[in-house]
């Protein structure tokens, strides 16, 4: 007789609650209201403890509705780009990002750029991210599942490396199709 085996499931893609631990801290002052409705629709209860983690897509609503109350005039590329850069000092503002922030100033930008995936991988487990050194100063990273809105990762990646010290950083979205996009920072 065969012994049935068991389904396999691929694992859940999620943001862990220390993650968007750091993206309510950015919307401090603003929770109250028609905000805090908002997110409680998508799944985020302000009432209960943070779960461990999140779905993707409720992640992905979560970034939406801060970027639209935090920046209501600015272009959803500008509001996300924005909200990035808060996110990124807000989330340093975590045990979990203050630690990293420690390690990334003790790495440098090359060496923070080069571990970017890693560095990623301690916010969610769907990013897939692909650095090439085109040259010293000069590298580009090939991001998937990072959203529609691709601003936002570019603001993680720029604001996280100026983290390291560096000077003279330029960041640019290269190239975007659906949930992936592709950046170019130089220095």
């Amino acid at each position: 007789m065969e012994k049935e085996l068991p389904v396999v499931r691929p694992p859940e893609k999620v943001v862990f609650g220390h993650t968007v631990e750091g993206l309510l801290t950015v919307l401090e002052g603003h929770l109250e209201g028609p905000l805090r409705a908002k997110l409680k629709d998508v799944g985020l209860d302000l009432d209960q403890k943070l779960e461990p983690a999140y779905p993707k897509e409720q992640w992905h609503q979560m970034l939406l509705l801060a970027a639209e109350a935090l920046f209501p005039s600015h272009s959803p590329a500008q509001a996300h780009w924005h909200l990035g850069q808060r996110f990124v000092t807000a989330y340093f503002a975590t045990n979990m990002g203050r630690a990293l922030k420690g390690v990334l100033k003790l790495l440098g930008p090359a060496r923070t750029l080069e571990r970017t995936a890693r560095n990623m991988a301690s916010g969610s487990n769907f990013l897939r991210v692909d650095v090439e050194r085109l040259a010293a100063t000069d590298y580009r990273l090939k991001v998937s599942h990072g959203g529609v809105h691709p601003e936002f990762i570019g603001a993680l990646c720029h604001f996280g490396t100026l983290t390291t010290g560096v000077k003279g950083l330029t960041t640019v979205v290269e190239a975007h199709e659906g949930v992936s996009a592709t950046y170019r920072l130089r220095w």
